[in-house]
This record gives structure tokens, sequence and C-alpha cells, in this order.
């Protein structure tokens, strides 16, 4: 079979337009690299956020990512922009495009991972929130949805670790991070 000298080529997107689904970018910045053109440097939110004080920053050319300095420290717009706009100005990372998705499985192993990560110590559980995935969003590409339906099968099939329970006002679904169990 003969290839046809103008065979389409899928659609590159381009990282200075692309927003990470579930996510709304509010700014954008990109680092110099000498005359080549450098990395994405993003600014954003959960789509369901967008009048939250809760952003995110990424770089779509290195491993940077920031959410805040702690799980009680989310990042204001402007905070997040300040620390976007200092590492555009440092990093000299080259421009990669934009991050491949990750497929079903491994999008929910980062989801698992995450909340392996708020695993408290000690014997009150972690109160989860939409919020504590923004760092990931432009890794893991999935909306919040997504997100709720993993958890869900987490408390199906690990209970020990991810339990749920509806919101006193019974308008939603609260999940909790059980603590690593004691050492004995």
């Amino acid at each position: 079979m003969a290839l046809s000298l103008f065979t389409r080529r899928m659609d590159v997107q381009d990282p200075a337009t692309w927003t990470p689904p579930g996510t709304i970018v509010v700014q954008r910045y990109r680092n110099v690299v000498g005359p080549a053109e450098g990395a994405v440097v993003l600014v954003y939110t959960a789509d369901s956020d967008c009048r939250s004080a809760y952003f995110a920053t990424a770089c779509l050319g290195c491993t940077y990512r920031m959410s805040g300095s702690d799980r009680r420290s989310p990042l204001t717009q402007a905070k997040a922009a300040d620390l976007a706009n200092a590492h555009a100005a440092t990093c000299h990372a080259m421009n990669c495009g934009v991050p491949a998705a990750p497929n079903d499985t491994e999008a929910t192993r980062m989801v698992r991972s995450r909340l392996w990560g708020l695993r408290p110590h000690g014997t009150s559980p972690h109160y989860v929130h939409l919020t504590d995935f923004h760092v990931d969003r432009v890794d893991l590409q999935r909306d919040a949805a997504f997100i709720k339906k993993t958890m869900v099968q987490l408390t199906h099939t690990e209970p020990h670790f991810l339990t749920s329970r509806t919101i006193h006002d019974g308008k939603g679904t609260q999940f909790l991070v059980q603590p690593h169990p004691p050492r004995g």
C-alpha cells in the first residue's frame, strides 16, 4: 500500500495555548533559552475553582510543580504568578511540548499515589479535597469527575486506606484517607 504524499499528520498541540483537561489556565510564562523557544510555565486552577484562592503552577519543560507550601497554605493567583515568573526566569528547559496523557490505569495510579502521600500518621484521618490534586492536574490530565470516580472505587477496594461518608447536608460525599496503622 502506497502512502499518499499529502497524508495528513496528527494535530500537535501547542504548549503556548494548551489547557490541561479539568483546569482553567489563567496565565502563561515562557522561559528564554538562548535563541531557542523555551518551556511554557502555566498558572492554573481546577475548572470548578475559577474564583477560589487555590492555584498551581507547572513548567512544561521540567518537573517544576507547585501548589502551595503545605496543605494549609494554598497559592493565590498572584502568588502562583510570582512563582511561575520566577521559575521562567531561571529555568533553562527547552520547550518539550504538551505532556502525553496517561492511560486510565496510570491516571488511577497517580490519584492513589497522591492519596498515599496524604496519609497521616497518628489517629485522625485526612479529609480529602479536590485541591489536594491541583499540583497533579498537568500530568494527570483528568477532570474532577475522574478523580472522584477513582476515589469511590478505592473506597470499595481498599476501605482500610480510603473511606467515604455523606456530607452532613446530604449533598455530596466526603473522602477520608485513613492514618497509617500503628506500629506494633
